[in-house]
């Protein structure tokens, strides 16, 4: 193989528009790579950032959420055993007035009962006199 001088200059050429090329091309093309890269690299960073707090943040609501329906459901409850309490009440207070009406209403019927018998006692006799004025057809 003869090795002549356009060997040589094609070698010189060759790293000539190598160094071209990876000042105009290379390097430019690589840095602008790197750089796409080191934003996406920190787009990705931010976007997990921003899924962890959002998260945290799902998490806290649902925490908030279930704190707020147990408080809910105790009110519920303090409010129904407050309620059976006064409904209690109400009933103890009814049949108390019943019970008072029916003694009142029991000691009216007893005394219109000893009246009547009283009024009964006291016509007795006339009604005897009427009974044997017809009976024995003269006045007595």
């Amino acid at each position: 193989m003869n090795v002549d001088y356009t060997l040589l200059v094609q070698i010189v050429l060759f790293i000539a528009l190598w160094l071209v090329l990876k000042q105009l091309w290379f390097d430019p093309a690589l840095r602008v790579i790197r750089e796409r890269g080191a934003r996406s690299e920190g787009s990705v960073k931010e976007a997990r950032a921003i899924q962890a707090e959002a998260e945290r943040l799902r998490a806290e609501h649902a925490a908030a959420l279930d704190q707020a329906k147990g408080e809910a459901q105790s009110q519920m409850h303090e409010m129904l055993r407050h309620a059976e309490s006064e409904q209690q009440r109400l009933i103890a207070e009814a049949r108390d007035e019943a019970q008072r009406t029916l003694t009142e209403v029991r000691a009216r019927i007893e005394e219109e009962v000893t009246k009547a018998r009283a009024e009964l006692r006291d016509s007795a006799g006339e009604i005897a006199r009427i009974v044997a004025q017809r009976v024995l057809g003269r006045p007595a």
